[in-house]
Formats: structure tokens, C-alpha cells, sequence
């Protein structure tokens, strides 16, 4: 099934239009549908017959030093334009690789109300989505649980990592809004000293899918 970013128009009781949930401020690519089987064996083998492109044996290199690693779908939550700058906000489960459809809109739907272009600039500065980079959900959830956290970030991720939800954030150059097309994520938890228990992920592309 072939996901459009841009969700219809929402109707309330009294029959007054609300107004649309805008996802993709950028452009309009879809999310491909992914096997996630085949895309595991192209990784941990080399020798899947559906995915073959190049890119993927140098991800493995990286991905399979990880003792605890996966392969997700990646699902678009909100991607924007700010001031030449293209950031995207996406989600993946680490249980199986797979977000229901409703816990998407309500996620979708939280963060096109409250999640600012300056928390997506900020999370995302610097982090291209061919690059492994790390989130960290339980500091999330101790920055919560203290009273101390201050980001949108952080309350939904305490509130998603136990349902097996993971965020991450991207960014590039405006002109380069299309490296963000990304169906597919390689994760894996980090077991380094100052990024113990993150999850590194990098970003498969369409184009490699």
C-alpha cells in the first residue's frame, strides 16, 4: 500500500471542515512498501534476490558489528522546509518493524500541532539520513520521569519506547530535500561508552529499495 503525506480533509460532528494535516511541506514521495525479510537477508548475507543495489553492503559492514540490530519500516511523521534547510521527522518499531496505522496519525497529528521547525532544526542539525546517528529514548524517559525535560522530543519518546516506537530526525540542504525519501531504516543499539543503551540508525533510501 502506497502512503500519500498529505492526509484528507477531517470533518467534525457538525459537518465543519477542519483543516488538513499537512505532513510534507516539501514534496510529494511516497512511502515504498518494504519487505522486511528480504531486506534482513540482503543485509545479513548479501544475497537477497529482490534487494541488490551496492549501497546496501556498505550499511551491513556497519550494522552487523551491532549485537542488537534490526531492520523497520520508516514512517514519515512531519518534513519541512526552514529557512533553506529540509528537515524530516520519522518513527520505526524495534519490535517488528511495523507502526499500525492509527498510532501513526495520533503521532502525526501530535507533532503537526506541536512540533516546531526550531526542535526539527535543532534535533536534526547536521544529520544526514545516509549517516548513522543515535537516539536515545530511555534519557528521554529519566528527563520526563525528573521533571526536566523541555522538548516535544522528549515527552513522546518516554511515551513511545516502551510501546517499541523509536524517533529520529534528519536534515539537508533544501536542494537536497530528496535524499530525505527514505522507506527503510538499520538500527542497532549502541553498547559504546557514552552512547550505551542509543539506538544508531541510518536511513535506507528509495532508490536503494
Amino acid at each position: 500500500m502506497m502512503i500519500h503525506w498529505q492526509a484528507g480533509k477531517k470533518i467534525t460532528k457538525d459537518g465543519k471542515q477542519m483543516s488538513d494535516l499537512r505532513i510534507n511541506f516539501i514534496d510529494n514521495w511516497e512511502k515504498k512498501d518494504v519487505n522486511l525479510e528480504e531486506l534482513r537477508l540482503a543485509l545479513e548475507e548479501g544475497n537477497s534476490s529482490v534487494y541488490t543495489d551496492a549501497s546496501l553492503k556498505k550499511i551491513s559492514s556497519k550494522w552487523k558489528k551491532f549485537k542488537e540490530r534490526g531492520i523497520s519500516n520508516l514512517y514519515l511523521i512531519k518534513e519541512l522546509d526552514d529557512d533553506g534547510v529540509a528537515c524530516a521527522y520519522y518513527a520505526y518499531s524495534i519490535t517488528d518493524g511495523v507502526i499500525d496505522d492509527e498510532t501513526l496519525e495520533r503521532i502525526r497529528e501530535i507533532c503537526a500541532q506541536q512540533l516546531s521547525s526550531g526542535e526539527m532544526r535543532a534535533d536534526g542539525s547536521f544529520s544526514k539520513p545516509d549517516e548513522w546517528w543515535d537516539t536515545h529514548p530511555l534519557r528521554s524517559i529519566k528527563a520526563v520521569e525528573s521533571g526536566s525535560a523541555d522538548s516535544l522530543h522528549q515527552f513522546l519518546s518516554a511515551e513511545l519506547y516502551p510501546k517499541g516506537i523509536v524517533l529520529s530526525t534528519r536534515s539537508v540542504k533544501a536542494k537536497h530535500a530528496n535524499e530525505l525519501a527514505c522507506s527503510a531504516v538499520a538500527w542497532g543499539v549502541s553498547t559504546s561508552l557514552f552512547k550505551k543503551g542509543a539506538y544508531m540508525s541510518l536511513l535506507i533510501h528509495n532508490d536503494s529499495l
